[in-house]
């Protein structure tokens, strides 16, 4: 919980400086019309150039803290945003090795159960790096629980089920309800995950890729 908008001091420092500088130090991709990261980010997201820039700083931040532990991070919405235009670019993978030192594959794992509490536990480590809170136009105060996209369903089958179950006294209808119900769940993870893979692939590019690799200049 962000309890002051006002930075503190960080008498322990960062747990690596040395990360830091090359994260706060590296360039990130232009677009092929030699547009920079955040005039891109600016025009993909119509944003002012200040905001597009304070943006990249959070963004910058925010691959500090992924990369400093294996703990679960979560990018709000907008650092999120940015990760992904980052994630896309055909430098993403040398990016993370030589400067992040290690994989960062994009995630939201803002859908992830707990997510909330790695949302507290991310702004928690803000603090204790950087000396102050995160500023809340780029980091909400906390993230709103998502409903599950197949929840009706699941409401379904373990309602129409129970209730067959309760009229015809045959409980072994319940656990054929939840065997569905487990049956979906799993499908759906199966999916979102070979999704990520062809997106890693390049076999599927956002509308974000396609406009920060292929905008022509404005005359």
């Amino acid at each position: 919980m962000f309890m002051s908008k006002t930075p503190i001091e960080n008498p322990g420092g960062m747990a690596d400086p040395k990360l830091w500088r090359r994260i706060r130090l590296a360039q990130l991709p232009a677009t092929r019309d030699g547009r920079e990261f955040p005039r891109a980010l600016a025009q993909a997201r119509d944003l002012p150039m200040s905001e597009a820039r304070g943006l990249e700083e959070e963004y910058r931040r925010y691959l500090y803290l992924a990369a400093l532990t294996d703990d679960p991070r979560v990018a709000p919405p907008m650092i999120r945003e940015a990760w992904r235009m980052h994630a896309q670019s055909p430098g993403y993978a040398v990016f993370c090795t030589d400067i992040l030192g290690r994989a960062l594959p994009f995630d939201d794992m803002s859908r992830m159960l707990g997510a909330a509490k790695a949302y507290r536990e991310t702004t928690a480590s803000y603090l204790r790096e950087f000396g102050g809170y995160p500023p809340r136009l780029f980091w909400p105060e906390g993230l709103g629980p998502r409903v599950p996209r197949w929840l009706p369903a699941h409401t379904a089958i373990l309602g129409f089920t129970g209730a067959f179950a309760i009229g015809r006294e045959a409980p072994v209808y319940v656990a054929l309800g939840l065997a569905l119900s487990l049956a979906l769940y799993g499908l759906d993870h199966y999916l979102a995950h070979f999704g990520r893979r062809r997106r890693a692939f390049g076999d599927r590019m956002s509308d974000d890729l396609s406009y920060f690799l292929n905008q022509s200049p404005r005359g």
